[in-house]
């Protein structure tokens, strides 16, 4: 007698994969929505449209039929299944037959849906740091306290707050952040000037990096933000100033300079 596949494969239980049309479900677009995540607005990946014409779509997605609405929604796996519909035109016009792709269905309400879709980003592709930012509010909003955020994002409380703070920055700030000309530990020092200097240190900020790589950026970005590491002074220029030092600041100059005959303070 042949054996079922959770028997055949030593599996200690199943459950049911469904196949579905890309075309019959539902890319949530609306902001105002629970599920929107504004990633759906990303462009499509020519490479993962050919991957899915080869191989199909290889891991599922989660779905869920919305009450109010009426129609199955994507929770997870927009983007697999955008490129499966492109995947599905293309070989539509080479005549060949078009892709479907498995889903789990999952059940409860729009609050539980958004945590499985959170869930799920952070740990295949993090948000950028105003996404997330945004991703937080909107789920404060909808009834989550920070502590269930904590949870859903991985994160420290302290990194909720900061995060959410960007939320705050002038719009300047918040463009430099996504373009990665601005860091989040340099966003978080520019939230305590006012909207004009923040947009001012932003633009020095950008130029500091322009055409420099590595410890020279680093360095160019530091002195904008006023905490660039002080100057390291030679020996002769050491040696130079104790000639005119007098009292605690030429013993000083002399413990560093390793002369014994000087007191060290």
């Amino acid at each position: 007698m042949a054996k079922n596949s959770a028997e055949a494969y030593g599996a200690s239980g199943k459950t049911n994969l469904l196949n579905f049309d890309p075309h019959a479900l539902h890319l949530v677009d609306d902001p105002a929505h629970p599920l929107y995540d504004e990633r759906i607005h990303l462009p499509l990946m020519e490479s993962m449209v050919l991957n899915v014409m080869e191989l199909g779509v290889l891991e599922p997605i989660i779905i869920w039929k919305d009450p109010e609405m009426g129609k199955t929604c994507v929770v997870v796996g927009r983007q697999r299944v955008k490129h499966a519909r492109e995947a599905n035109r293309r070989l539509v016009e080479q005549g060949k037959d078009p892709l479907l792709v498995p889903g789990y269905v999952k059940r409860g309400s729009a609050i539980r849906m958004s945590q499985y879709m959170v869930s799920e980003n952070e740990i295949h592709q993090p948000d950028s740091p105003i996404g997330r930012a945004k991703k937080m509010a909107s789920m404060l909003e909808r009834g989550h306290d920070e502590d269930h955020l904590v949870l859903l994002f991985g994160c420290s409380l302290q990194t909720v707050r900061s995060t959410l703070a960007l939320l705050d920055s002038p719009q300047a700030v918040q463009d430099a952040i996504e373009a990665g000309d601005v860091t989040l530990q340099e966003a978080r020092k520019l939230s305590g000037l006012t909207p004009d200097q923040q947009r001012e240190k932003v633009q020095e900020l950008k130029q500091a990096g322009e055409g420099a790589e590595g410890r020279e950026k680093v360095r160019r970005k530091r002195e904008v933000m006023g905490d660039a590491k002080p100057k390291l002074k030679s020996r002769k220029e050491i040696t130079a100033a104790l000639q005119e030092a007098t009292g605690e600041y030429a013993n000083a100059l002399r413990w560093v300079l390793g002369d014994e005959g000087g007191e060290q303070v």
